[in-house]
């Protein structure tokens, strides 16, 4: 790491993913960059860290064509996010994935779902629980720390960034704490990537709503808006606040840490229904899962301290949307200590529950003959179909109890597609960049449309980092690692090794000759290797056996080519999922 200085052309807040690829990438471009980080030691607490580390855009993969990238995005955001920024997001996110591969990244294919193509490496285990330590992106991210140290970068850990340094309209620098001493650290540009303002509970009241104290926190717990509020001193525009990204948690999350983050509850309650105490749904499960996690936490602000809330659903959804998502509540959530009731009546399972029975009666009843007549939109509480109702009809009757769970919100402080934070007359402050999950106006909105936090993230600290070259006039400089293409790069940075198309990547099996030559040639091997078998047995059995040598020779061939296919399909199949294309 380079001395600590008090000089820069970039400051970075923040060390997750945001922050950590704006700094390696602006050292890339030949800039001096820094990066303060609040949290302690070489695994400082960080979202990124603990995320599932699943890089996608609106689970699709971000090397569609933009098109394709940009009507998930409008369809997932109700037409509410911001275009550009959208189309910054699809353009860019292909290129990013090429550029954490080249640091080194590796990724996963997950599962068959287009979404989980690209999992970070090493993936975190099929269990419930907390599970992040060395899994993917705490590895992505040493790897990020390791490398903006060896080009020269200073990253200060234990350091807060206290407020900004603001001169004629103009940011300046960053007043940054350590240790309770302040000191100012002056800057061409400043970029804000320290998360959003999940744990904040005064922020979250202010922009989201009453209740903080009912929503547990899924996340790092490390999200406490100070960078939004250090924009909006300076000037700046916020956009979207009033949302956040979380998940529909079992209860028991409050006093078990075996079922946080993870199974979430989604895909359970999404296919059913969920209830307050009185029996009554009390939100439209149908749209989104993060949409019916925000939906709970402002029936939760609304209601009595102690409300209930329980995912009510049948033995059929148990056994299908219960083992759906990556990490299934079936069976993981009883595994983990989790609460699930079960009963062969509603009646039973009311009182269970604690829940009124009449009144769970009688939801159900409504909501079964409002689906089997296709008028879901007619019930009190009007259910949409985005995601798939399914009857609750099959005993064993179950519930779950359920709370929302927060992991960071989805809106923040107004940027333009080059990462430029905005005025409230819309217009860029000069020196002050912002990027990942302090910023808003992708997610969010209307219908909680998420688009993938990883990716947002790493997108805009890449673009801030070479919005931040520009605005520094800086040439790019030559070597590993700055290789790759950023077509909407200026012509002073496009001409340098920045070249505007980047060069063809290598194929993902150029580093496994053997994979490569079985996974290409495996089928035809198996079928000559089946002929010469068949060959060596009719030659070293025709003496002996005579014509009876012929069969024992086709049986023989037979043999090695289903062994030597099925070795090749098996090879094939774990290359795929742990080499994706």
């Amino acid at each position: 790491m380079a001395e600590p200085s008090n000089e820069y052309d970039l400051v970075v807040v923040g060390g997750g993913l945001a922050g950590m690829t704006a700094g390696v990438r602006a050292l890339e471009l030949g800039l001096r960059a820094a990066v303060l980080e609040k949290g302690e030691g070489e695994i400082y607490p960080c979202n990124t860290r603990q995320s599932g580390g699943v890089m996608h855009i609106g689970f699709l993969d971000p090397y569609r064509p933009a098109e394709d990238l940009d009507a998930v995005i409008e369809q997932r955001s109700g037409g509410e996010a911001d275009k550009a920024l959208s189309s910054a997001l699809s353009k860019t996110g292909g290129r990013l994935l090429d550029w954490l591969q080249d640091k080194g990244a590796r990724f996963v294919k997950f599962n068959e779902q287009e979404g989980y193509r690209w999992c970070m490496a090493p993936p975190r285990s099929l269990r419930a629980g907390i599970d992040w330590q060395g899994r993917g992106p705490d590895v992505v991210l040493r790897g990020l720390v390791e490398r903006f140290g060896a080009l020269g970068g200073s990253f200060r850990g234990v350091t807060r960034a206290a407020s900004l340094v603001m001169h004629e309209g103009r940011c300046i620098g960053v007043v940054a704490e350590k240790n309770g001493v302040h000191q100012t650290v002056k800057a061409a540009q400043v970029l804000i990537a320290d998360g959003g303002f999940q744990a904040n509970p005064d922020l979250y009241r202010a922009h989201i709503g009453a209740g903080f104290e009912r929503i547990f926190q899924r996340g790092a717990r490390t999200g406490m808006g100070d960078g939004l509020k250090m924009a909006v001193a300076a000037g700046a525009a916020v956009k979207g606040t009033e949302r956040f990204y979380g998940h529909v948690l079992c209860r028991d999350a409050l006093h078990n840490d075996n079922v946080w983050p993870y199974p979430e509850i989604d895909g359970i309650a999404t296919a059913g229904m969920v209830v307050n105490g009185a029996g009554q749904r009390i939100a439209d499960e149908g749209i989104s899962g993060v949409y019916l996690t925000n939906a709970l936490a402002g029936a939760l602000a609304a209601a009595p301290d102690g409300e209930p809330l329980y995912a009510i659903f049948d033995a059929a959804i148990w056994d299908k949307p219960g083992r759906s998502a990556r990490i299934p509540a079936n069976p993981l959530l009883e595994e983990a200590g989790g609460t699930v009731l079960r009963a062969n009546s509603l009646e039973d399972l009311a009182t269970l529950a604690s829940v009124d029975g009449p009144g769970l009666v009688e939801t159900v009843k409504q909501y079964n003959a409002a689906l089997a007549a296709g008028q879901l939109d007619r019930l009190a509480v009007p259910r949409s179909t985005a995601m798939q109702p399914w009857p609750i009809t099959e005993a064993p009757f179950m519930a779950i109890p359920v709370c929302p769970g927060i992991t960071y919100t989805m809106g923040g402080i107004a940027i333009d597609a080059r990462a430029q934070v905005l005025a409230e007359s819309g217009e860029p402050i000069k020196g002050l960049l912002a990027a990942g999950a302090a910023t808003g106006g992708i997610e969010g909105g209307s219908q909680a449309g998420y688009i993938g936090g990883l990716m947002k993230a790493g997108v805009f600290g890449l673009i801030a980092a070479e919005q931040a070259a520009v605005l520094c006039d800086k040439p790019a400089r030559n070597g590993p690692g700055n290789k790759l293409g950023a077509p909407s790069l200026p012509p002073h940075l496009a001409s340098s090794s920045l070249a505007v198309n980047a060069p063809p990547r290598p194929h993902r099996l150029a580093k496994y000759p053997m994979l490569r030559a079985i996974v290409g040639f495996g089928t035809l091997a198996s079928i000559l290797l089946s002929v010469a078998v068949a060959g060596l047995v009719l030659w070293l059995c025709w003496s002996s056996l005579g014509v009876i040598a012929i069969p024992a020779a086709g049986l023989a061939g037979l043999v090695s080519a289903v062994l030597g296919l099925s070795y090749t399909e098996l090879v094939r199949l774990i290359t795929d999922m742990m080499l994706p294309e």
